[in-house]
């Protein structure tokens, strides 16, 4: 009788122990899954398109690295990278222009990157849906979120620039949403004129940057 009560002891509690760690497996996933996806917000969902800075700066805003990505594609000119959610309606909307801006055509799913030639410059276009993409293009969105929005759609261009130690490195500015404007024709001139900054930096300083 002992034995019997036993057995059926040491079974419950492999059973429960067995659940237990599928518990605890499964809310790490959950967890993993939330904090990549779910925890990037949609701005134009929540009604919130943010009028922010256009500044270029050194420091990352999470103090990480640059990604490698970013460095090797740094070597042909600057880098401009778009990153966007499947279900963002500012994200849609902002698609269209830069398609017109840099001559590509893309869905909102793929993740690719291209350099195209902007007057006579190599501009590296990175398109980035975070639903989509690896580890290391989704976390890089967390490398350029200067103003610690983390939302969509938003915009980094990567240069370069001397910093304050003389020494050639890369220089970023990040933009969001519908950059504040309402009109097309405004969001596009705007953003070429950003761009078009971008490119003197690196045509100025390209000389002295050693990757």
């Amino acid at each position: 009788m002992n034995k019997k009560i036993l057995t059926f002891q040491i079974t419950v509690f492999v059973i429960f122990a067995a659940g237990f760690s599928s518990l605890v497996f499964f809310t790490d996933i959950y967890d993993e899954t939330l904090n990549r996806i779910v925890s990037v917000t949609c701005l134009s969902c929540i009604k919130l398109d943010p009028k922010t800075s256009s500044e270029f700066l050194f420091k990352t805003a999470n103090n990480k690295a640059h990604p490698d990505f970013v460095l090797e594609n740094l070597t042909k000119g600057p880098v401009f990278m778009v990153y966007r959610k499947d279900v963002c309606e500012a994200c849609d909307e902002m698609e269209p222009l830069l398609q017109e801006m840099f001559g590509l055509t893309f869905e909102k799913e793929d993740v690719f990157y291209e350099t195209v030639n902007l007057d006579k410059n190599n501009v590296t276009f990175t398109h980035i849906n975070i639903d989509h993409s690896s580890d290391i293009l989704r976390d890089s969105m967390h490398v350029y979120d200067k103003d610690k929005i983390n939302g969509v759609p938003m915009f980094t261009l990567v240069t370069l620039n001397y910093n304050y130690d003389g020494i050639v490195i890369p220089y970023y500015s990040t933009l969001y949403g519908k950059l504040g404007l309402k009109d097309d024709q405004e969001i596009k001139t705007f953003l070429t004129e950003i761009i078009q900054d971008g490119i003197n930096l690196y045509n100025d300083n390209i000389a002295g940057y050693i990757n």
